[in-house]
């Protein structure tokens, strides 16, 4: 009997595995409890590499909002500025981003059923059968997750952001990052520009702090630099999102996967999940089409991709650990630790070899200097 590929969630991870899948000649449903694929996307920022985007395989350009070359770190008085000499990122409109992804697996043959939620029983029911792969691809509080037990995700961010038009962007080719404030346990502030007039700002907490997002924010939009920078502008919208700070321990479980943010396959230091959902979409579809074949266990799934990237994403844990240590030791302090970073010469390092999904390949460079 024909294997049929059920993939639960129509974010940008689970399309990538349909469309994946639908190039190796495999057919899969896409089953999703919105309406519109774009509905609510707006609540993450938009920011996403350049490199990562050109390893999508997917026209993105139309979705593009602003590029990057830098950013701007503070903390208390002192500034480390990153700005490398060509674009490294761009800010994408996040509905218009979705919904290429959904054009694309439509046009690819993939049946994507909106408005339909799958519950437990239904799930539970079809992975008994033992005819159906089924894929959880829907978010960090994954249902397919919680369904089939397995290993829970414990830290979590909790962010809130919204857009002001009517912003007095300094350069809007750098992102600023703010850390070293201690309301903000265990992440970071930032400003992302749309343009010279158009600003996101955000939060993030960790979850663990036990408070509201939104309280934090209205806190951060009291620091100085943000104050200068949202004077006299419009707030046009606010947004609360959940991320993942961690993988979950096991990925797969019989004949049951999970992708992107369900996996914990999300960045620790920015909360980005978009790319490493992409790229372990690619690895789950050739993993599917060898279980298919005959050639190996579904479980190859999980080593492979924790092979490829699980180093790069325990690494970005890691750095992320600094985010409590600045914002403890409060704003002066943090701010010695920035000096002293810019004495070490790190901003022109990030310049020159920053990579925003690799910690391992900037770590390369610090051995091969070229």
């Amino acid at each position: 009997m024909e294997k049929e590929i059920v993939i639960v969630g129509a974010g940008s991870a689970g399309l990538m595995l349909s469309i994946e899948l639908a190039r190796r000649g495999i057919h899969s449903t896409v089953y999703e409890r919105k309406r519109r694929v774009d509905d609510g996307v707006e609540k993450a920022s938009g920011i996403l590499s350049k490199n990562g985007l050109d390893r999508m395989e997917l026209e993105y350009r139309t979705s593009i909002i602003n590029d990057l070359y830098g950013a701007d770190i503070f903390a208390g008085n002192e500034k480390l500025a990153v700005m490398a000499k060509s674009v490294v990122a761009y800010v994408v409109d996040r509905k218009k981003f979705i919904n290429l992804f959904y054009s694309a697996a439509k046009e690819a043959g993939v049946d994507v059923l909106l408005g339909r939620e799958l519950n437990r029983e239904t799930l539970v029911d079809m992975a008994g059968r033992g005819d159906k792969i089924i894929v959880g691809a829907d978010g960090a509080l994954s249902h397919v997750a919680s369904a089939f037990g397995f290993p829970p995700i414990h830290r979590f961010v909790l962010t809130y952001k919204a857009e002001f038009d009517g912003a007095l962007v300094e350069d809007p080719k750098k992102v600023g990052v703010y850390v070293g404030e201690r309301y903000i346990k265990g992440f970071f502030g930032w400003m992302v520009p749309y343009g010279k007039s158009i600003a996101e700002v955000g939060i993030g907490i960790d979850s663990s702090a036990k408070k509201s997002s939104a309280v934090v924010f209205d806190s951060f939009l009291k620091n100085s630099s943000i104050s200068n920078i949202i004077s006299g502008s419009r707030k046009i919208a606010g947004h609360a999102s959940i991320i993942p700070l961690e993988v979950r321990k096991k990925t797969v479980l019989g004949n049951v996967m999970l992708l992107g943010d369900a996996a914990g396959q999300v960045k620790a230091t920015t909360g980005g999940g978009i790319i490493f959902g992409i790229l372990c979409a690619k690895i789950a579809a050739e993993s599917i089409a060898k279980k298919l074949g005959g050639r190996e266990p579904l479980g190859e799934y999980e080593r492979r991709w924790r092979a490829l990237y699980g180093a790069d994403l325990k690494m970005h844990n890691m750095i992320h650990s600094y985010y409590s240590f600045l914002n403890s030791i409060g704003p002066r302090n943090s701010g010695y630790f920035i000096k002293f970073l810019k004495a070490l010469g790190v901003g022109e390092f990030l310049s020159k070899h920053g990579d925003m999904d690799s910690p391992k390949a900037m770590l390369k460079r610090v051995f091969i200097r070229k």
